[in-house]
């Protein structure tokens, strides 16, 4: 066991640390078990006091439920109400109510006096990096809220630009100058006309559509499509605006195959 002295060290190191997870909103408890978190560490035989301790702690300050991050919020309200709302969104709108602030320089957010009432600050630690800060979860108290800021008109607008990070009138626009795209481009592959027409697809499935859409144009042609070069994996190159429509029709037997059954019944 370690003596007093070599305790009382460590206690004061660990003070000093705690002194930097203050001002990042952690609530007392969750920095109460850092600190016997941080002794266990040091101290690998005062690990059953601490968690004696850590168990007091959490029966103390029991939280009523687990809490949602801003990505879970967002894909309910998206459920919810029936449009796309982005976590980014999300996060503006906590902003707006008055429930986060935003430390820049530390890259966190951090929980308001009024936000306390519908979110808490645990210590997170990133799987992919060795980033380690305060993240935000936030109760069911606060979907009412936020279903409520997001119903009203001038909201729903930033929501609509938001969606592809343009206004209505833009992406009109841009689908117009689509479809100019569409009657002078030369010649189309599987993989152009799938990112056109906004269609997710895996690299199985455009080879397939690629067989069905070089039968089909053998068939009306006579003779196979070029093949652009330098591919690893021959990619078929169909020329003339004709030869959307083969493509269109290749995409809907490999992605739509209930489409064609129904039409043939």
């Amino acid at each position: 066991m370690p003596s007093p002295e070599q305790v009382a060290t460590a206690i004061q190191t660990i003070d000093q640390l705690s002194n930097w997870l203050e001002n990042t909103g952690l609530s007392n408890a969750a920095i109460a078990q850092f600190k016997f978190n941080a002794l266990a560490a040091i101290y690998p035989e005062l690990k059953e006091i601490a968690e004696l301790a850590k168990s007091l702690i959490g029966a103390t300050h029991s939280l009523p439920e687990e809490g949602m991050s801003v990505t879970e919020l967002a894909a309910l309200l998206t459920e919810n109400l029936t449009v796309k709302i982005k976590p980014e969104q999300v996060n503006t709108a906590l902003v707006k109510l008055g429930y986060q602030e935003r430390n820049n320089e530390k890259r966190i957010w951090i929980l308001t006096e009024a936000g306390s009432e519908h979110g808490i600050s645990l210590l997170a630690t990133s799987k992919t990096n060795k980033w380690q800060g305060s993240q935000l979860k936030w109760y069911r108290s606060v979907i009412p809220i936020l279903e409520d800021y997001f119903r009203q008109p001038d909201n729903l607008v930033d929501v609509a630009q938001g969606i592809n990070g343009s206004s209505p009138e833009t992406e009109a626009n841009n689908q117009t100058n689509n479809k100019a795209n569409t009657k002078t481009k030369k010649a189309w592959t599987v993989a152009e006309r799938l990112k056109e027409k906004g269609i997710k697809s895996n690299p199985d499935q455009i080879q397939l559509i690629q067989s069905f859409a070089d039968g089909y144009y053998t068939e009306k042609h006579g003779t196979k499509p070029p093949k652009l070069t330098n591919r690893k994996i021959p990619v078929s190159s169909y020329p003339g605006e004709e030869s959307i429509e083969l493509i269109d029709k290749a995409i809907d037997t490999v992605l739509n195959p209930r489409k064609k059954t129904d039409a043939q019944m």
